[in-house]
């Protein structure tokens, strides 16, 4: 499908699913499923522009933070896979993860989380964690550019001094492969496993403890397959999480958990949507999006 042809399919394909979002929102939902929320960046403006790549900006994170903790529990994504496994999850809990391991998340997102006593589940790229050079695939326009000369700090990975605070105060990690180069089911299978182990050995030696979860670069249905589960059961892993869209009800296989994707245009409301269920039905429309329109992932954010 063409540039062109794609992004009108885009706009339509939205814009019809927020309509039928609005109505869903309406409507009560009892069913115990839980939704996983996924972030990547949390940072303030810069020049009046926008910092790319899924930024949720500090005062809308904080907001988004204060609703949660007054109409939902929040677990860890560890948490969540032990009440899975005794049957007992419940219609009020929320997952929060963090995808990558950006310095801003330990700058803004972190006392946030702990303004309210949240916990989360962090997932890390090991070769970048403790780097001085930002992540190579993050787009920059000259806005960008210019925030990096004053604030270069934020732009930075996480270290794992700030991992081992972070982890002190109950945020718990995982592994979000070595690299990131590429989604798992572009890659050669030795090549996987050696994200997988490269990843696993770094944590463990960096941080004491061996990483049982981890995230799918990409994530989506066509990103990753039954070998690769298997393969992160070899590693013991007990849960893998997904950016396939939708909330997780009891019979979910652990191994392809959905998150829902927050981002910097969704508004309080939209973000309550999000919670609530109102976006489950955006599975089926991304499953034949991917199908229709190839492997570029369907965004719930696109205006």
């Amino acid at each position: 499908m063409n540039p062109i042809a794609r992004q009108k399919l885009r706009s339509i394909s939205y814009y019809i699913l927020k309509l039928i979002t609005d109505f869903l929102y309406l409507l009560p939902d009892n069913s115990k499923k839980v939704p996983i929320l996924v972030y990547h960046r949390i940072c303030p403006l810069y020049y009046k522009k926008k910092i790319p790549y899924a930024n949720v900006y500090p005062e809308e994170f904080d907001k988004q933070m204060m609703y949660l903790k007054e109409h939902f529990e929040i677990i860890t994504i560890s948490e969540y896979v032990q009440r899975a496994n005794n049957n007992q999850l419940k219609w009020n809990e929320v997952c929060i993860t963090f995808d990558d391991g950006f310095k801003d998340n330990y700058l803004y997102a972190f006392p946030i989380l702990k303004k309210y006593g949240l916990k989360a589940t962090f997932f890390l790229i090991t070769k970048h964690i403790d780097s001085d050079t930002i992540f190579p695939w993050i787009p920059l326009d000259k806005g960008a550019k210019d925030d990096i000369l004053s604030n270069h700090k934020r732009w930075l990975p996480l270290s794992w001094e700030e991992v081992k605070e972070m982890m002190e105060y109950g945020i718990e990690f995982g592994t979000h492969t070595h690299t990131h180069k590429d989604s798992l089911s572009k890659m050669d299978i030795e090549d996987v496993k050696e994200e997988i182990e490269e990843s696993t050995k770094i944590f463990m030696e960096k941080t004491g403890i061996y990483p049982e979860l981890f995230s799918y670069p990409h994530g989506t249905f066509k990103d990753y397959d039954t070998t690769h589960i298997e393969l992160l059961k070899s590693y013991k892993y007990k849960a893998a999480v997904t950016t396939n869209i939708g909330r997780n009800s009891q019979s979910q296989n652990l191994y392809e958990l959905k998150r829902i994707i927050i981002y910097e245009k969704d508004s309080l409301r939209e973000f309550k949507k999000k919670v609530c269920g109102a976006y489950d039905i955006a599975e089926t429309l991304q499953k034949i999006w991917l199908i229709i329109a190839g492997s570029k992932p369907y965004r719930l954010d696109y205006r």
